[in-house]
């Protein structure tokens, strides 16, 4: 089988401090690797709008090797803009994602490119024996993989493992969905044909530290459920519906007591069927718009993803 080329992304956000141990680590792994998992490589290094000297110490790196392209934000967007930055600009069959701390190992690639060839079009790695804080990221990152199990109904062990493998037209179908692109993965495995997973091993952060809170997984998981599902909005209404039509049954079967059977129920009852009804029909509207607003900021949406100031080509050193 006729091996294809790779390009690997890699998002970088006031990182200056592991560059060059990023940069050696993943040029080694990829030179030891070429022409034995794969025939040609690049390496996309995204500087996500840092404010140290990360861009300059990329720059330089760039300069002096030819396979490396440095794409540079004119502020800082996010992981996931970054990664769809280097998707645009990749040119290799199969791209791969990493994240700069390589607590996943970059010689792991030839595992997810090997499970591309079985022929599937997303392969996507489940990290073993996480070294991570299990009340700053495992529990929270867990909680976050049953949200999106829930709203995808696609069942990946870990959803937040930035390791990812995919076919270039996959990339590029992605790249269509304007700012739903946020959400890489789960997009990828809704429009893949064929979806995989592989464990690594993940290794403990030897410098730096993790540029994900707490406070940002809950508004990435809250992004998430407003601009990927509409379902919150669906149950709403569904819930809301059926409340107000339990309420006007509740005020129906009353008067009915009242004026046919001079039944008198106690003034409770009056209040429930009133809330009832009042709160059902506040929660339908309120799905209701939910539903209509979605669909006008998904038509309308016009603001751009990301801005690059600038891309720079490596050079022969």
């Amino acid at each position: 089988m006729e091996l294809e080329s790779i390009s690997v992304v890699i998002p970088l956000f006031n990182d200056e401090e592991i560059v060059e141990d990023c940069y050696r680590s993943v040029t080694d792994s990829l030179a030891r690797h070429r022409g034995v998992h794969f025939s040609d490589y690049e390496i996309i290094f995204v500087d996500d709008g840092s404010r140290d000297r990360t861009l300059e110490r990329l720059l330089a790196r760039c300069s002096r090797d030819r396979r490396v392209k440095v794409i540079e934000f004119d502020q800082n967007y996010g992981q996931h803009a970054a990664y769809s930055a280097g998707f645009e600009a990749a040119g290799g069959d199969i791209i791969v994602t990493l994240d700069s701390d390589l607590q996943i190992s970059p010689d792991e690639i030839p595992i997810l490119l090997a499970k591309i060839r079985e022929g599937h079009d997303l392969v996507s790695g489940v990290r073993v024996g996480r070294r991570d804080s299990f009340l700053k990221r495992t529990l929270p990152s867990r909680l976050f993989n049953r949200l999106v199990v829930r709203v995808t109904r696609a069942a990946l062990r870990d959803w937040g493992c930035p390791t990812v493998a995919l076919k270039k037209p996959l990339a590029k179908q992605i790249l269509r969905y304007g700012d739903m692109r946020r959400f890489l993965k789960p997009l990828g495995v809704r429009l893949a044909r064929s979806v995989a997973e592989v464990e690594l091993r993940h290794r403990p952060r030897t410098k730096g530290r993790s540029g994900y809170g707490i406070q940002d997984l809950f508004d990435l998981a809250l992004d998430f459920v407003t601009n990927f599902s509409r379902r919150p909005f669906q149950k709403l209404s569904l819930a809301g519906t059926s409340l107000f039509c339990l309420g006007i049954l509740g005020g129906v079967l009353y008067l009915l007591l009242r004026s046919s059977f001079s039944v008198a129920l106690r003034g409770q009852a009056q209040v429930l069927i009133f809330s009832a009804t009042v709160i059902g029909l506040q929660f339908m509207i309120l799905g209701f718009l939910g539903e209509f607003i979605i669909r006008i900021y998904r038509r309308q949406n016009n603001v751009p993803f990301y801005v690059v100031r600038a891309v720079h080509a490596g050079k022969e050193g």
